[in-house]
């Protein structure tokens, strides 16, 4: 793992812990959500066949923005992000990989045609 990527993610999630602090969320919500983000980004990193900055880049681009994932876990009753990489709130389970959370790719799609 190259140094430039690992301040990459290490930026992201700190980005993100620092906006659910703001939003109140619960430490253990916290934890949480970035464990979640953490396993994931090691996941992808380790099938993408590269380490570099660009393909780190590439799957937080998918993961979504931290604004948008933090907004989605304040929003939801328990302060989870349904995301598509792990187990779904109500139970079961969600495909290992799948497309960006739907709260970022949804807010993504409406800027890009002007409507959010």
């Amino acid at each position: 793992m190259g140094i430039e990527s690992d301040q990459l993610v290490y930026d992201y999630l700190s980005r993100v812990g620092d906006l659910a602090q703001q939003q109140q969320l619960s430490s253990g919500a916290r934890m949480r959500l970035v464990s979640a983000l953490r396993g994931e980004i090691d996941r992808q990193r380790g099938t993408e066949g590269a380490d570099s900055p660009a393909t780190v880049r590439r799957i937080i681009g998918r993961l979504g923005s931290p604004d948008e994932l933090v907004a989605a876990a304040a929003e939801s009753a328990d302060g989870t992000v349904a995301l598509p990489w792990g187990p779904r709130p109500g139970g079961g389970a969600a495909p290992a990989r799948g497309p960006a959370p739907p709260a970022a790719g949804a807010a993504r799609s409406r800027r890009r045609r002007g409507t959010g």
